[in-house]
């Protein structure tokens, strides 16, 4: 079971048990027409007027001046390793509205429990040509300060959190194994061996799966999944921007994502926007029926 709180239960539909099984199975699903066309075009044109162009000779450009235009690949950040900030709900308030969409709060709730906060945003774009990103784990046996033996079982320590960050990548272009994007390894957010140094050089990819996310899907996932991304081979941009969830008691660091000033919230919006704290004690549950 990926939650390692007591799970949310309830009665569903067909459709809806079907996606939490292969979440759970697989680590990450993707599930398509989350939103409509006009969302879509309506979000990425705010994207055009928010973040800077891409120079036209960025191709020849070093490695070293390419970080330096680390900002145009990510853009609208706040939380998590960035500074406390409102980000890119700046932007509009079709990105705010997408705090609590209705399909991630189903499987985020469904994963972390009843007390959950939004711990980070940022999004991503890649172009033709940009590179694949290493893939890694955020938590479990391949996670980035793991002392887990190579080749050797890793039982989880009991005071580590594994499965309690899952993450919302509303995909606002077309991505999949023909252009490049997101790529994880099915099932390793249970596996309690490490990433083998092959994989992770990426010498050995036939279980690493890019899957197909079209314009106006979400891909969500475990940050125990090993995941990454595979070089961009398309000629459209890939447009990406997520959404961190975390069980309400975790944080990964001492930055917040802050509501922007003036900002109509719903009261769920507004308690998944809340300080971190104990679920039931002293942090309330963003499904209450009062709400």
């Amino acid at each position: 079971m990926m939650s390692y709180i007591e799970p949310h239960t309830d009665t569903v539909d067909e459709e809806t048990e079907m996606q939490r099984y292969l979440y759970d199975l697989n680590g990450y699903i993707v599930i398509k027409d989350v939103l409509t066309d006009d969302q879509v075009s309506n979000l990425n044109a705010a994207l055009d007027e928010h973040i800077p162009p891409v120079p036209d000779n960025w191709l020849e450009l070093s490695k070293s001046e390419r970080l330096g235009l680390y900002h145009i690949y990510r853009f609208g950040m706040a939380g998590g390793s960035y500074d406390t900030g409102p980000g890119f709900l700046t932007w509009g308030q079709q990105f705010i509205d997408l705090i609590d969409q209705p399909n991630v709060m189903d499987l985020m709730r469904w994963q972390l429990g009843e007390y959950f906060r939004l711990d980070r945003i940022f999004g991503m774009r890649m172009l033709d040509g940009m590179p694949s990103g290493r893939l890694h784990s955020d938590y479990g046996a391949s996670a980035p300060f793991t002392d887990a033996p190579r080749g050797n079982l890793h039982p989880q320590p009991a005071h580590q959190a594994l499965h309690g960050f899952g993450v919302a990548v509303f995909n606002l272009t077309d991505s999949g194994p023909d252009t490049g994007g997101l790529r994880v390894i099915p099932g390793s957010h249970n596996s309690r061996v490490r990433l083998p140094k092959s994989i992770r050089r990426d010498e050995s990819t036939d279980i690493v799966v890019c899957p197909e996310a079209p314009a106006g899907s979400v891909t969500l996932f475990s940050e125990a999944t090993t995941h990454g991304t595979q070089a961009w081979t398309a000629s459209h941009e890939r447009r990406s921007i997520l959404y961190k969830y975390c069980t309400s008691n975790l944080t990964w660091s001492r930055t917040r994502v802050t509501a922007p000033e003036g900002a109509q919230l719903t009261p769920r919006q507004e308690r998944l926007l809340a300080e971190p704290a104990g679920g039931g004690w002293f942090f309330a549950s963003a499904f209450d029926e009062a709400l």
